[in-house]
């Protein structure tokens, strides 16, 4: 029976976005995102409490940081003493959540947390899309099992004799592997924006090397990051840094539709960015986080492959040392 263009492209659909997936590795995801957002961007509560005593009103406040003030009045809910609790009941929320107790109403309240957080901070003026992004991912996570596996959730279940151990630790769900989808697009978009605006504001001449070395030098001097300093003396590694940067932040969608590659725009994407830390002191931390956990965990064939070649060749030899270890 012939299928229907129509139903061919919603399989395609499904094929891409809801593949059978390990659930464990999306608790994985769960684990190492919570907790670089608990141990590594939580907010800064004094920073918070400080911005709402000396400002009155907002500067340009963000869509959720409207929703509040048009449902909880500004001096009810926007004050130090309410912002001290929100942070506590966020802080608890992400340890329940990264232990899985709970884990979908606990990683809610925590993305919420987040998200007002990060709005309320940006309702100031200054704006930035790494927390953005990696704050979307934290409440994408609210949706998918995330608490499946690894979790003590997960732990309560087996005991009472609802999961099979064994199958927990292999079970695959089409619901686990999305959220890293989403990201992938997110990142993509917010890649392909910055190598847009460069080549609209500043066009080719971004990539002739002194654009670069006179960012790369101010930020370095004031900053204090020595390798940015002999950077920025370097013209023609410059250039070349300045024409990765552009193919880099155009063509990173590409791994969208290239998932072989995939692992390899990650790499490129990740190792950019821990070069604009070295050199400029660019803390795009969020996004290293997401790009390692797409890196892994997105397309795992690669270093499932490489682990599999590394079993089948370490075996024989440790059956050989045992073997001559054996008395005779």
């Amino acid at each position: 029976m012939s299928t229907t263009p129509a139903r061919r492209w919603i399989d395609r659909w499904n094929a891409y976005w809801f593949p059978a997936t390990p659930i464990r590795h999306l608790a994985i995801c769960r684990i190492v995102a919570v907790g670089a957002q608990l141990i590594w961007f939580f907010p800064d509560l004094e920073e918070h409490r400080n911005l709402l005593r000396k400002n009155p009103e907002f500067i340009e406040p963000q869509l959720i940081i409207r929703a509040i003030s048009a449902i909880v009045p500004r001096d009810l809910f926007f004050t130090p003493d309410a912002f001290t609790l929100l942070y506590w009941v966020t802080a608890i929320a992400g340890i329940s959540a990264l232990v899985g107790f709970y884990t979908r109403t606990s990683l809610l309240v925590f993305a919420l947390g987040t998200w007002i957080f990060v709005s309320h901070l940006f309702s100031y003026g200054d704006r930035h899309h790494t927390e953005a992004v990696f704050a979307i991912f934290l409440m994408l996570l609210v949706i998918a099992p995330s608490g499946e596996s690894l979790s003590v959730d997960a732990l309560i279940r087996r005991r009472r004799g609802a999961a099979d151990p064994v199958s927990s630790r292999t079970a695959q769900s089409e619901m686990a592997v999305w959220p890293l989808k989403v990201a992938h697009v997110l990142l993509a978009m917010t890649y392909f924006s910055a190598g847009m605006s460069k080549m609209l504001f500043s066009g080719l001449r971004w990539m002739n090397g002194y654009t670069l070395q006179g960012h790369t030098l101010g930020d370095a001097l004031e900053r204090g990051h020595p390798v940015g300093i002999w950077l920025a003396q370097q013209h023609t590694l410059a250039v070349a840094l300045s024409v990765f940067t552009i193919l880099l932040e155009l063509f990173f969608f590409l791994s969208l539709f290239l998932p072989r590659l995939a692992p390899l725009f990650f790499l490129g994407a990740l190792g950019f960015q821990v070069g604009l830390y070295v050199t400029a002191g660019y803390d795009f931390f969020q996004h290293m986080v997401l790009l390692t956990l797409l890196l892994f965990f997105l397309y795992p064939a690669w270093w499932q492959t490489w682990l599999a070649r590394r079993h089948l060749t370490g075996t024989p030899r440790l059956r050989g040392e045992e073997a001559a270890a054996q008395p005779r």
